[in-house]
């Protein structure tokens, strides 16, 4: 039998370990909860930036966009979203589709021949001409696409690659004919070549050697790289004025479309993965930031470079 003061203290005892055990039990209920909130909360990613794992010392926005991407109706047609591994897979002019396989995003020339601009430090690696002649409907009309190759010299790009095409000629290339019609089956080429499914080195092939290309010259920001091409219009009415580009950026992961060469060279959707800016030699650019390839703001050449005659020595 249990007296009433030892039966008191029992039930205190007892009370006293509910109490305790129901603040524990709440404790850990809370502290787990707590947790499993914790671990649930979205991390929001940014909608433009350049992937950790690249080969870029950029990973976040410039910390003003002031005067960044503010002319965006220069961009023309994307590149295919399909062929995009790396990066924003949408982006160019909102509607204008591309077609299969379309490595690199157009800029609107304001005119034929308008000069283009080096977005970034880099130095040239190889060429291309695929210019030729389209006959078409009893018609013919020449299509513009001298391709040169660039790597990146900038600190802010280490090992990318920028190529541009649909040139109508380049100072880069000392001893080319403008509107020559090749052989597309086996065009002008040098150097180091880069498509969509693979990249590789090249000796000089057919008549290359005529176009004086100054392999290895090396351009900074806003120099002169070459000027717009003119392709037909795609509606067959008149003619389009533009120069594609294209940027192959190194990655830690695999480019399975890549059959030969280095297959960590991944394509990027140019308008959405970089931020632009126009060029002139007083603008500051962050750190990153690539410059708009064609004469923006009231920024001109000089007026020898404009000349689509102008070739470097």
């Amino acid at each position: 039998m249990v007296n009433k003061s030892n039966k008191g203290l029992f039930q205190s005892s007892i009370s006293t370990v509910i109490v305790v055990g129901i603040f524990v039990l709440g404790c850990i209920s809370y502290i787990g909860v707590r947790q499993y909130k914790n671990s649930q909360t979205p991390i929001s990613a940014p909608t433009q930036g350049v992937p950790a794992t690249s080969a870029s010392a950029i990973t976040s926005p410039p910390p003003s966009m002031i005067g960044i991407n503010t002319h965006t109706e220069l961009y023309g047609t994307g590149a295919d979203p399909g062929i995009i591994t790396l990066g924003p897979k949408v982006g160019g002019h909102p509607g204008w589709e591309p077609y299969e396989h379309k490595p690199g995003m157009s800029f609107e020339a304001y005119k034929g021949g308008s000069p283009v601009l080096a977005p970034f430090d880099m130095v040239l690696v190889g060429f291309r001409d695929t210019s030729t002649q389209i006959v078409s409907g009893g018609l013919s009309t020449h299509s513009d696409d001298v391709k040169l190759f660039f790597e990146s010299t900038s600190p802010d790009w280490p090992g990318v690659h920028m190529t541009v095409y649909h040139l109508l000629t380049s100072p880069l290339l000392t001893g080319h004919t403008q509107s020559l019609s090749n052989d597309l089956k086996a065009p002008p080429a040098q150097g180091y070549q880069l498509f969509w499914d693979g990249n590789y080195t090249l000796s000089p092939m057919g008549n290359a050697a005529s176009y004086g290309a100054l392999i290895r010259y090396k351009v900074k920001r806003g120099e002169l790289i070459g000027f717009a091409g003119t392709v037909p219009a795609p509606d067959g009415v008149g003619t389009h004025s533009f120069a594609d580009f294209y940027f192959d950026v190194p990655n830690t992961s695999v480019n399975l479309n890549i059959k030969n060469g280095d297959r960590h060279l991944h394509l990027v959707q140019p308008g959405s993965f970089f931020y632009w800016k126009s060029y002139s030699p007083d603008v500051i650019f962050p750190s990153g930031v690539l410059a708009y390839p064609f004469e923006t703001d009231g920024y001109q050449l000089p007026a020898e470079q404009r000349d689509v005659n102008f070739k470097y020595k």
